[in-house]
């Protein structure tokens, strides 16, 4: 196996992509994973880098560094490459991309020229905050207002789970906006972090440090008619079309740690001694190492295929959910077998199988459980009559 992405067809345009994602990061990042992994601290450096070689530009448009077209396929490329590597570097590219991609479509002249210059080249962070600390998934149960004045707009409220928010300038915050639990009436608000009333704070996780999870009230916070991303009532909308994309390209960063797992450990056991032989020749250790390479070349496959659809133009909601839970399923479980395949060295911290494991298992709850992918899924077979009631309305 040759790692991430090897049986694509790709064309001409993301091979070059892809050859310089691959190299970057297997001769910038591979080595240096664990130091960045093991630290609360946002790898500004490295982001900036990742700005110079276009790949934080990728969904922002012509006029910000991209080319005419959305090419989802060449940003799974690029996250599935980084994750390779450093997964938690190709999860800080995420937030970005997925800014960009809404103020591309959603966001005002103002909005795009303050904030696409600094995001596109790795100087800034806008984090995306929809969860709260009674809502999830269900993102039509919100609590979190947004009362309209004559000057503007004054929000309440608190999100949780924030990627990205220990450092991060401002936020594209969810609130309701016309005081009941619809999500037709849920609307985006892009509100910087230094204003009045706005308090964040970090929350302690066993991975997934560099990129970080925190939290946000808002105490009466007063925001600019401006401050409004796209059109009042039109926020839930917004934030679950780009769930569509987001979904696939978080599994692939899973996938591509999964992948670096598994050639290591293939490299492990064709040389380690055992009873007179090696271990790959027994199949006790061969043929678990087989199965995980075939769940990871099927994972990925449906990723890319989402990808592609969504480029095209084609419904892919149902396949962005089945990437969602199928793979940092297949990949975290790849990663904990690789880890015994070591032994007593796997489990210690001189490699990097155990912190591969701590933070992939991020991805098997960001963006959606794998309940809910389900959820998705299942409404996509039999309709919205399917969808869960819960305190009197309908899950979106």
């Amino acid at each position: 196996m040759t790692g991430a992405t090897s049986l694509l067809d790709l064309d001409e345009e993301q091979r070059a992509l892809q050859s310089v994602a691959r190299s970057y990061a297997r001769e910038k990042l591979a080595s240096t994973y664990l130091q960045r992994a093991r630290t609360a601290a946002f790898p500004w450096e490295v982001q900036r880098q990742l700005g110079d070689l276009g790949f934080l530009g990728l969904l922002a448009g012509p006029e910000w560094g991209a080319g005419e077209g959305l090419d989802y396929v060449a940003c799974g490329v690029v996250m599935e490459e980084l994750a390779y590597a450093d997964f938690n570097v190709a999860n800080c590219v995420l937030p970005t991309l997925i800014i960009t991609a809404i103020l591309r479509e959603h966001g005002s002249k103002q909005q795009r020229e303050k904030w696409m210059p600094a995001l596109v080249a790795g100087d800034a962070l806008v984090a995306l905050a929809l969860t709260e600390p009674g809502s999830g998934s269900d993102a039509a149960a919100m609590r979190t207002v947004a009362e309209r004045t004559a000057e503007g707009w004054v929000l309440r409220g608190e999100k949780t789970s924030i990627t990205a928010i220990p450092y991060a300038e401002a936020a594209i915050v969810f609130a309701r906006t016309a005081g009941g639990p619809a999500g037709s009436q849920v609307s985006a608000f892009l509100v910087p972090l230094d204003l009045d009333g706005v308090t964040t704070g970090s929350i302690a996780d066993p991975g997934w440090l560099p990129v970080g999870r925190g939290t946000i009230s808002f105490d009466d916070v007063r925001v600019p008619l401006s401050a409004l991303v796209g059109e009042e009532g039109a926020g839930f909308r917004t934030v679950m079309n780009n769930f569509d994309f987001t979904r696939p390209l978080l599994a692939l960063t899973a996938i591509g740690a999964a992948q670096a797992s598994l050639d290591e450990t293939v490299g492990h056991v064709r040389t380690r001694p055992a009873f007179g032989s090696t271990l790959s020749r027994f199949e006790g250790i061969s043929f678990p190492l087989a199965e995980h390479a075939t769940w990871l070349e099927l994972a990925r496959m449906i990723c890319y295929r989402t990808l592609e659809k969504r480029g095209r133009g084609l419904d892919h909601t149902a396949d962005a959910a089945m990437c969602k839970w199928v793979g940092p399923l297949v990949s975290s479980r790849a990663i904990h077998d690789c880890l015994l395949q070591f032994g007593h060295y796997g489990y210690s911290s001189e490699y990097p199988l155990e912190q591969r494991l701590r933070d992939v298992l991020a991805v098997e709850i960001a963006d959606g459980t794998a309940q809910i992918q389900k959820i998705v899924i299942a409404r996509e077979l039999f309709g919205r009559d399917f969808v869960p009631y819960q305190t009197g309305h309908r899950t979106p």
